[in-house]
């Protein structure tokens, strides 16, 4: 999956909250009202050549919508992050996080009782 940058990713949270949209619709939405339409569309094109965005064609205009789910973006983004940093290694995320004191004993043993549960399913 290739990476979003921060505008990218902007555009993408706001089509998984509001939906199919055209680009005019998104200009009026986004944070950065200074965006002209032919930049915001760009972008939208940019996403769409990435395969985070597809589109339905109604006359000489599209409506875009969300190619995938923020669930699965952030799945593949962090499994990217795992691979990257932490030699594809899930333990060693854990074991950084208990380190650094960003997780407690408590977290740790909901997190192995949520782990033994989902085993059962």
């Amino acid at each position: 999956m290739k990476k979003l940058t921060q505008k990218e990713e902007e555009i993408m949270k706001l089509f998984w909250a509001k939906g199919p949209m055209f680009v005019k619709e998104l200009q009026k939405i986004f944070p950065d009202q200074k965006l002209h339409y032919n930049t915001l569309s760009t972008m939208v094109r940019a996403l769409e050549e990435k395969s985070f965005i597809a589109h339905e064609t109604f006359g000489k205009t599209h409506r875009y919508y969300a190619a995938i789910t923020e669930e699965e973006y952030h799945k593949k983004t962090m499994g990217n992050v795992v691979k990257k940093y932490f030699d594809n290694s899930y333990k060693r995320v854990v074991s950084m996080f208990v380190e650094e004191e960003k997780l407690s004993i408590d977290e740790l043993k909901r997190l192995i009782k949520d782990i033994e549960d989902n085993k059962d399913k």
